[in-house]
C-alpha cells in the first residue's frame, strides 16, 4: 500500500502475467506521481506494504523502470522474517546495496576520497 492513498480504496491484489502488471495502475500512477514530484525539487518516499503475493515486489520492479529510465535513483529493501528483531532492516538492507554499487561504479578509492573532502 502507498503511503500517501485512502488505504481501503486500494486494491489488495494484482494480477500477474509475463512480468505485465493488471490491476495496480492507481498503485503505479501514484509511484510515479511521488517520481515526478521529486523531480520538481520536492522530496518524496514511497513506502509499499502488503500480504504475500499481492504484487508488491512486481510492482515496484514497474515503477522502477520508470525511474531508472528517467535518471532517478531507487533504494528497495525487503523485511526478512529472521530479522525481525532488527530495527529498520529493510531500509538498512537497501542502503547496504546501494553503496555496494557506488562502491564497484566508482572505485573505493573515488568514494573515500570524495568523503574526505566533504568532512
Amino acid at each position: 500500500y502507498l503511503y500517501d492513498q485512502d488505504i481501503g480504496r486500494l486494491s489488495i491484489t494484482g494480477l500477474q502475467f509475463g512480468g505485465t502488471v493488471f490491476g495496480r495502475n492507481a498503485e503505479l500512477s501514484t509511484v510515479k506521481d511521488a517520481y515526478r514530484r521529486s523531480v520538481s525539487g520536492g522530496s518524496e518516499m514511497v513506502i509499499i506494504s502488503g500480504a504475500s503475493g499481492s504484487g508488491k515486489s512486481l510492482l515496484v520492479y514497474e515503477s522502477r523502470k520508470h525511474m531508472l529510465a528517467g535518471g532517478g535513483i531507487v533504494l528497495s529493501g525487503k523485511f526478512d522474517q529472521l530479522q525481525q528483531g532488527t530495527p529498520f532492516s529493510a531500509l538498512a538492507s537497501a542502503f547496504d546495496v546501494y553503496c555496494g554499487t557506488l562502491l564497484e561504479d566508482s572505485g573505493p578509492s573515488s568514494i573515500l576520497g570524495e568523503l574526505a573532502s566533504n568532512l
